[in-house]
């Protein structure tokens, strides 16, 4: 497998990520830094190639992964998906965390081989590749093939949301928190699934938070993982959720709440001008820019 490659104007993004997760630096000739974390070495030389090595497989996918968000070529580990076809697996997904209002929803799916078939039937695929109308209209179709005890959803509204990202000082680390749960109550259901299937956020946080609970089992991390039927039928029912509530906030408040983050200031505004700025925790996402736009520093 080629090594990846880094842009230039994308080093120093590449460096503090790795600080962050626990990487210590060496200087080394011909390099612009070697990384070292227990089980893997990262070394970025000045052409903007990543040498990798190590055994940690899930801490080099979550480098890896990053990578690929910092636009390296070549930076996806391969195949990885293709290995859990057939197998009987938890399949997690969210919605609404790149949403200044609503909540974060993070759903799970039990996928046996009889029930993935059941999913490719209905025409089960990434939410994101859905209207809103399918989501909402797929939603208990896939609930019904899942079958009783074989999903569950988890929404996190603003004020509880904002109170963990508070507490836990990291998007991320409410996510695993929320993935761990899902993951720990289909365990305690289905004690003999030992696989479990995520898409793009830190695979490392949600297996430290899964050993906390004493749950010790395989989670395969992968950029695009809705390409897994477990994981695409869990992100139409985390968005489904999303926009159930996203719309009954609306009605609460007799107001319509953009979805996104890039065209929400105005709604904010109308808000906290008809609420009052203490309000806005119970609508939207505090930790966002949007809020300091809205309310000041």
């Amino acid at each position: 497998m080629s090594a990846p490659v880094l842009p230039g104007n994308r080093f120093a993004d590449f460096k503090a990520y790795l600080k962050k997760v626990g990487f210590s630096f060496e200087k080394r000739p011909h390099q612009e830094f070697l990384a070292r974390a227990p089980g893997l070495v990262v070394s970025l030389y000045s052409s903007g190639k990543v040498v990798i090595a190590g055994k940690d497989r899930t801490l080099e996918r979550e480098v890896r992964w990053y990578l690929g968000k910092l636009g390296a070529a070549g930076a996806a580990l391969p195949g990885k998906l293709d290995a859990v076809k057939g197998r009987t697996r938890i399949g997690t997904d969210e919605a609404g965390k790149g949403d200044y209002f609503g909540p974060l929803v993070v759903a799970a799916v039990l996928l046996a081989p009889e029930t993935e078939e059941k999913m490719k039937a209905l025409g089960v695929r990434d939410s994101k590749k859905l209207s809103d109308k399918r989501v909402g209209e797929m939603a208990p179709l896939v609930k019904r093939a899942a079958g009783a005890g074989g999903w569950e959803v988890l929404r996190i509204d603003p004020p509880k949301y904002n109170a963990l990202h508070e507490e836990m000082g990291d998007q991320n680390a409410v996510l695993a928190w929320g993935h761990s749960r899902l993951i720990e109550n289909a365990l305690a259901a289905h004690a003999d699934c030992r696989l479990a299937v995520v898409d793009e956020f830190s695979a490392r946080s949600l297996l430290r938070a899964l050993k906390e609970k004493g749950r010790d089992i395989e989670v395969v991390q992968s950029s695009g993982g809705e390409r897994d039927m477990a994981v695409a039928a869990a992100s139409v029912l985390a968005r489904a959720a999303f926009l159930e509530r996203l719309a009954a906030m609306g009605e609460e408040h007799g107001m319509d709440f953009p979805k996104g983050a890039s065209a929400v200031e105005g709604a904010a505004r109308g808000f906290v001008s008809s609420r009052g700025a203490a309000s806005l925790g119970l609508v939207a996402k505090l930790h966002f820019r949007t809020t300091k736009k809205v309310l000041g520093p």
